[in-house]
């Protein structure tokens, strides 16, 4: 969030660019479908003359293999261009990076026949917190980022960062130097207030930017999908996805099928309505001190930034404001690290996480809180745990893929230790319907959060050719 005078300039930007934004791709729908035994082709008139020029094959899979274009003076196609004969290394491969896409939504809209130029969605886990600058920065091994998001606790400093200064300095986002093509910081001052001028300004980027790009690897990334997911939820998810669609069709359309396409997404999105929580009081009754520093014992300094799923705090008691947290019917689980454990409480139990020499080690004392026992039981008599109780990752990872929680162990553990420079000291996440953050932020999207992100149980998404 930028404040003051930097969000006034900023709104004046932001305005003034808006005054000159183009719409977003609009590739045109086939003339005509034609099914032929297990093929289907697609013709097209991209011309505008009402005669086809461009048609698409599509096999029995429905995956667009093949195109063709008119004969000159025609309307006839020419030889096919089979796309999975181009070579890799002849094509200029580009990446497109978008804010906050359920997979579910993907795989659906695929199913009713779209992005037929890829293959079938795969589902990928993110990290935990599932937040954008972890996950890039984790894609683009762009090596860790100062805190969860740009508002962080400096504990050699005892203070907070200058959130907007961070951010507009991209410290906050070291994958952003991989990047080909990303609109100006500018214009996430404003993303969640009017995010539909930014998605178009960011698609004509992406397709001037893809345009220049004649071999090797671009990469492009949008912003403003962030801000149409949360405040339109699954219909604006749709409506920008299509969107998308439309860009990568006219791509390999003007590359003539020579072109390499992955698309993925740098977490997935809860696609239900979230009221912001605030935990100041219940710290307060339970005879904490809400502060930003920390100076005494019963000091808590809260991160409050963005509207997302997960709260992170400052504090020399972790034991006891992970106590106090899972009190709030908002609260999951809070978890927090002792020495070498992550220690995770929730209000019917607690469990440690730690590693061994042959794997993950989950040790719950009462309870239960990532529930995880059922599967670990199972994995014991499959013998992927040792007698010493070390859980082996790999198959804990595949056995949890459809979790409620994916890849919990690793992703807790990793939200402790390499992720960041500057992690909390207790993390509390939080159920769906909850979020926590900025009450400016909150309050300049009118209280309305149709979806967002950050929890335990989303999983980033990628797609690819």
């Amino acid at each position: 969030m930028i404040a003051g005078r930097r969000f006034e300039l900023a709104l004046a930007t932001y305005l003034v660019l808006c005054a000159g934004c183009a719409g977003v791709v609009r590739f045109p729908a086939p003339l005509s479908t034609q099914q032929i035994d297990a093929e289907r082709t697609l013709a097209f008139d991209t011309d505008g003359d009402g005669r086809p020029d461009y048609w698409q094959f599509a096999g029995a899979d429905g995956r667009k293999t093949a195109l063709a274009y008119a004969l000159p003076g025609t309307a006839t196609p020419g030889p096919r261009i089979n796309l999975d004969d181009q070579p890799a290394t002849d094509c200029p491969h580009l990446l497109i990076a978008l804010d906050g896409v359920p997979f579910d939504v993907v795989a659906d809209l695929w199913q009713q026949g779209h992005f037929r130029l890829f293959r079938p969605p795969a589902r990928v886990v993110c990290c935990y917190p599932s937040m954008t600058d972890l996950a890039l920065a984790e894609l683009f091994h762009a090596g860790p980022c100062p805190g969860y998001e740009a508002l962080y606790f400096d504990r050699a400093a005892n203070r907070l960062s200058d959130s907007s200064a961070v951010y507009l300095s991209g410290r906050s986002s070291p994958w952003l130097a991989k990047m080909s093509y990303r609109c100006s910081l500018w214009w996430d001052v404003l993303v969640y207030l009017n995010p539909r001028p930014v998605f178009a300004h960011e698609v004509q980027g992406m397709l001037r930017t893809f345009r220049g790009v004649q071999s090797g690897a671009a990469y492009a990334y949008s912003v403003g999908t962030a801000g149409l997911g949360t405040r339109g939820g699954r219909p604006a998810i749709e409506k920008y996805l299509l969107a998308i669609d439309r860009l990568c069709e006219q791509l390999v359309f003007e590359r003539r099928g020579r072109v390499k396409l992955t698309l993925t997404a740098d977490h997935g999105h809860n696609l239900v309505a979230n009221q912001r929580v605030s935990f100041e009081r219940r710290l307060r009754a339970a005879g904490y001190r809400v502060a930003r520093a920390l100076h005494g014992p019963r000091d808590v300094v809260p991160i409050a930034y963005g509207l997302v799923m997960y709260a992170g705090f400052h504090t020399t008691d972790a034991p006891g404001v992970a106590r106090c947290l899972v009190q709030d019917d908002s609260v999951e689980f809070a978890a927090y690290l002792a020495g070498d454990v992550v220690e995770i409480v929730d209000r019917a139990g607690t469990a440690r996480l730690a590693r061994g020499a042959g794997g993950w080690r989950y040790e719950p004392g009462v309870g239960d809180p990532l529930r995880l026992n059922g599967i670990i039981a199972r994995l014991q008599r499959d013998g992927h745990v040792t007698p010493a109780g070390d859980i082996d990752d790999q198959a804990l990872f595949q056995a949890t893929l459809k979790h409620y929680y994916p890849d919990p162990l690793a992703r807790l553990w990793r939200a402790f230790h390499d992720q960041v420079e500057n992690p909390p000291d207790v993390i509390a996440n939080l159920r769906d319907g909850a979020c926590h953050g900025s009450g400016f932020f909150y309050a300049m999207v009118g209280g309305r959060v149709a979806s967002t992100h950050g929890a335990l149980t989303p999983a980033i998404q990628r797609r690819s050719r």
